[in-house]
C-alpha cells in the first residue's frame, strides 16, 4: 500500500543558497510515513509502541529548491522481526530525482526493549516490491580533524534525544559539503544522543566519499555513515 503526499517547498525550508535542506528533506519523508502509520495501524496495538529510525540510504538525483513542487511516495517494501523496510520516492515534474531506502525498529515503551512486529502491523502495510534497496557499504577507518559539536535545545525532539532529521546539521557541520552538492547519505543510527552537551564529530576523506561518525568522550559511536558528494 502506498501513501502519497503532495508539498510546495517553502522558502524557510531552504538554506541561504534556496536549496532545501537535507534536515528538511528528511523531515518532510518522515512526514509521509507517519501519516500512512496514522491511516493504517490499530491504535490500540500501538498504544504502547513507536517506531525507531535506524538508518537511512538517500539517493539525491537533482537538489530540490524552494517553491518546487514536489510529490512524496512510501511504501513498505518489507518486515521481518523487529525491523520494518520502507521506500520513498521523490518526484518533481513526473521526474523521479529521489529515491530512499529507510529500516525502522518496532520499540516497547513498556518493556523499553525492541519487539517483533504484530502480524497485524505487517498485514496492514501490504508491503511492496522494492524499487531501491540498501547498498553495501564500506567506511574509512582513518578518522581525523575530531571536532566538538554543541547540542542546541533546537535539535532535542519530544522523546528529549537529537532528533533524527536534526543529524543532518551536526553533519553539516563536520563535513562542510553544501546541503545541494551531497548526492548520497548514509546514516545509521547506532544510540541515541541523549542528556549531551556536545558531542565530538570525525571524519574520513576519499576522493568524493567522506565517511564521518559521532562519538563522545570515551569513544562511543552514537552515530555513523557516509555521504558521496557531487560532482560540480
Amino acid at each position: 500500500m502506498r501513501k502519497t503526499k503532495e508539498f510546495e517547498v517553502e522558502r524557510f525550508l531552504a538554506n541561504s543558497e534556496g536549496y532545501l535542506k537535507n534536515k528538511y528533506l528528511l523531515s518532510l519523508m518522515f512526514e509521509v510515513s507517519f501519516d500512512q502509520a496514522e491511516e493504517v495501524e490499530d491504535e490500540k496495538i500501538m498504544e504502547d509502541k513507536r517506531w525507531i529510525v535506524y538508518s537511512w540510504d538517500i539517493k539525491i538525483k537533482k537538489p530540490i529548491k524552494a517553491k518546487d513542487k514536489i510529490k512524496i511516495t512510501t511504501f513498505a517494501i518489507d518486515m521481518k522481526k523487529f525491523y520494518a523496510y520502507r521506500n520513498f520516492i521523490i518526484e518533481r515534474d513526473n521526474e523521479e530525482i529521489v529515491e530512499a531506502y529507510c529500516v525502522f525498529l518496532l520499540f516497547d515503551l513498556k518493556k523499553m526493549r525492541p519487539i517483533k512486529i504484530p502480524k497485524e502491523i505487517a498485514k496492514a502495510y501490504q508491503k511492496e516490491k522494492a524499487i531501491y534497496e540498501e547498498k553495501s557499504h564500506e567506511y574509512g577507518d582513518e578518522f581525523t580533524n575530531l571536532e566538538k559539536i554543541q547540542i542546541r535545545y533546537a535539535d532535542i525532539d519530544t522523546n528529549y534525544h537529537v532528533n533524527n532529521a536534526s543529524y543532518m546539521d551536526l553533519l553539516r557541520e563536520i563535513t562542510k559539503v553544501k546541503d545541494q552538492d551531497i548526492e548520497f547519505i548514509n546514516i545509521v543510527y547506532k544510540n541515541e544522543i541523549r542528556d549531551k552537551k556536545y558531542i565530538l564529530g570525525e571524519k574520513s576523506k576519499n576522493k568524493n566519499e567522506i565517511s564521518y561518525r559521532f562519538v563522545d568522550d570515551d569513544k562511543k559511536i552514537y552515530t555513523y555513515g557516509k555521504i558521496v558528494k557531487r560532482n560540480v
